[in-house]
């Protein structure tokens, strides 16, 4: 491997990287050098009355970091023994000996600045640490607006043409390694076993902060990306015209220093090769688009679950029960507290107020086994939990009676337009956007011949469930859009 110019050391300091190495100290260092580059190096910061910064200024701003980090952040036991003068003077020596600050001296006089190299490197850092989700549709009207620019003249615009083709390359790296990165949010969400975290991170990290924010409209005919064939195709117009070909190779031979024709045409070819890379386009798409299906079926198939599951409900009507026993005992025998139930009223809801089962004597003959009778709490719990099974439950039986209520036949309904009346409306809304994933899925399994057995086997014969490319958010479920057509059928055994 050469040593070349690709080196990274080759260009900036070996050690430059050692601040930010320090396991105790590397945020708060990394937060100081931007509190630097803010207050000194950057093109909005205020300019110096002389040729630069001198010590005595820069140590005085690194000061005041030290008291804001320390307010926000828990000190470290062994500075806090130090003055705040040392501890700003140890800071800037760490950082002139790594490298991203150095020494100018002017005469007699030193100054404090950071040489442009690093500038760079600092600059590339920080947009790659701010870096939020990418909008795809600005680059591509970016990249088919170059290209017009050059069509429209190439003489003048040459050089927009390399801008165009590393905006190419650099839209299909972000599709690649956007899929991988949504595997790896998948995977963290996999170790979530608290529900309120799960939520958080799926619907914060992972939807609202999706590295692609135009990812809901990404694959609708609207959205520029579908226009790639006219880039592609403009692209080669554009290099094919003898008089435009001609002024992009004299361009590139006078900027890029080259030696003859033949090397200028092979870098000109090197940048059309990338524009015309977006037809490989499809291909990352629908990679991305089955990353991103399942870690939603991921994610469906998780608060499916905990919506079914029990949980610790007997824990709760528990701590429910004591507060209000609590409050009872603290207001005495105040009327304002009494409860509107089904039954005759008490203080409160207790034992006292509910109606003993009636237990007819028996004629004992021998030895007699009692039956063991539930108490009213256990019948209960009892009764309230085959209630909430009851409301959860998602079968066919409760879903063609849905489609029934809904749907008249040959009609069709999409997500947006379901009612949710009731938990189990909301539990078979859910279960539509999961029976529209895996249907798209056994779509493709038939199309490579895989073969597996269905979830539903009745319902393929009431409706038909596709899954819209959109999504759909209401007050309890932002999910994928799917689109149910009720076949034109007159039976409702299945149904019933």
């Amino acid at each position: 491997m050469s040593g070349g110019a690709d080196n990274l050391f080759d260009r900036v300091p070996e050690h430059i990287f050692r601040p930010l190495g320090v396991y105790e100290h590397a945020k708060r260092n990394w937060s100081l050098l931007g509190h630097l580059y803010h207050d000194f190096f950057a093109p909005e910061a205020e300019s110096p009355e002389g040729e630069g910064w001198s010590q005595k200024h820069v140590v005085a701003s690194i000061e005041r970091f030290l008291l804001r980090w320390d307010d926000n952040n828990d000190p470290d036991p062994v500075e806090k023994m130090s003055s705040l003068n040392a501890r700003a003077h140890s800071a800037l020596s760490s950082f002139l000996e790594s490298g991203w600050l150095s020494i100018d001296r002017i005469g007699f006089t030193q100054f404090v600045i950071m040489r442009p190299t690093v500038q760079s490197l600092f600059e590339l850092l920080k947009n790659f640490a701010e870096q939020g989700p990418e909008f795809i549709s600005g680059r591509v009207q970016s990249i088919r607006n170059n290209l017009l620019q050059v069509q429209a003249d190439p003489k003048a615009n040459a050089a927009v043409f390399q801008v165009a083709a590393k905006e190419c390359s650099a839209l299909l790296r972000m599709l690649n390694t956007t899929r991988m990165r949504v595997r790896e949010a998948s995977d963290h969400l996999r170790h979530q076993e608290s529900t309120n975290l799960f939520l958080e991170k799926f619907f914060g990290d992972y939807i609202s902060s999706l590295y692609i924010g135009d990812y809901s409209d990404l694959f609708s005919r609207n959205h520029p990306l579908a226009s790639r064939w006219d880039i592609v195709d403009l692209a080669s117009r554009i290099t094919e015209d003898p008089d435009s070909r001609t002024h992009l190779r004299h361009w590139y031979r006078k900027n890029l220093r080259c030696r003859s024709d033949e090397e200028a045409d092979h870098l000109l070819d090197n940048d059309v090769d990338r524009v015309l890379a977006l037809r490989e386009v499809d291909r990352l798409l629908t990679r991305l688009k089955d990353a991103v299906t399942r870690a939603n079926d991921q994610a469906l198939g998780y608060l499916e679950y905990k919506v079914r599951s029990q949980g610790n409900f007997d824990v709760q009507v528990d701590q429910v029960i004591n507060a209000i026993l609590r409050t009872a005992e603290s207001r005495g025998n105040d009327q304002d507290l009494e409860l509107s139930v089904g039954w005759p009223r008490g203080r409160l809801l207790s034992e006292d107020s509910l109606r003993m089962p009636v237990i007819k004597a028996r004629k004992r003959k021998g030895a007699v086994i009692k039956k063991r009778e539930l108490t009213p709490e256990a019948k209960a719990r009892r009764l309230v939990r085959q209630i909430m099974k009851g409301n959860r439950e998602v079968s066919e039986a409760r879903i063609i009676q849905y489609i029934d209520r809904h749907v008249v036949p040959g009609e069709v309904l999409e997500s947006g337009a379901m009612k949710v009346e009731s938990v189990n409306d909301l539990c078979i809304l859910a279960a539509f956007t999961r029976l529209g994933l895996v249907a798209e899925r056994m779509f493709r399994n038939s199309r490579a011949g895989i073969v597996r057995p269905k979830l539903y086997r009745e319902l393929d014969k009431h409706i038909e469930i596709e899954l819209t490319g959109e999504r759909f958010e209401n007050e309890y479920l932002e999910a994928p859009a799917v689109r149910v057509r009720r076949r034109q059928i007159e039976s409702r055994e299945n149904a019933s």
